[in-house]
């Protein structure tokens, strides 16, 4: 990576290429938190230009479930580092029913990578944030607001510096 915070697209994905730890923390409509997660995640090159694909995996605990086994989950997503837009940073689905589809745009302002607009999903509107708090760690909140909605979910992102582990 050529410095901090990135300058650009290209620093961007340098700068989150690698290997991460995460931990999680969901709040639905409240103060109390409902759910923590903690994992792994790897941003990896992908086969284009520009590509990164995300994958994560860890285990959900129901904090309202006190006796409740955690939760195994994995995700994917494709982040696209100004492939089709210059200067923006478009994140798609990786798997799933909505392979390929769009999921949130993000502009670099600085530390922060900001939303360029709102996702809509049906009635609920998806928004999220990155801080990048340093060449280490970054945080993501996402907030999702609907009808029947109103949660905030809280992502602590720590690099790995041991390489031999992997959520592939």
């Amino acid at each position: 990576m050529a410095g901090f915070p990135p300058l650009d697209m290209p620093d961007l994905a340098a700068y989150f290429r690698g290997q991460w730890q995460f931990t999680r923390t969901i709040w639905e409509g409240g103060e109390d938190a409902q759910a923590e997660a903690a994992g792994e995640a790897v941003f990896r090159d992908g086969e284009l230009t520009g590509q990164l694909i995300y994958q994560e995996r860890g285990h959900l605990r129901m904090l309202t479930a006190p006796g409740m086994r955690p939760i195994a989950f994995s995700r994917l997503f494709d982040y696209r580092f100004g492939t089709d837009v210059p200067a923006r940073l478009q994140v798609l689905f990786a798997d799933g029913e909505r392979t390929g589809q769009p999921y949130q745009d993000y502009l670099l302002r600085g530390n922060m990578v900001a939303p360029a607009a709102d996702h809509l999903c049906g009635p609920d509107c998806y928004n999220a944030a990155y801080t990048l708090d340093g060449d280490e760690g970054f945080t993501m909140e996402t907030f999702i607001n609907g009808p029947k909605k109103r949660t905030r979910v809280l992502t602590r992102y720590q690099r790995q510096t041991d390489l031999s582990a992997s959520p592939a």
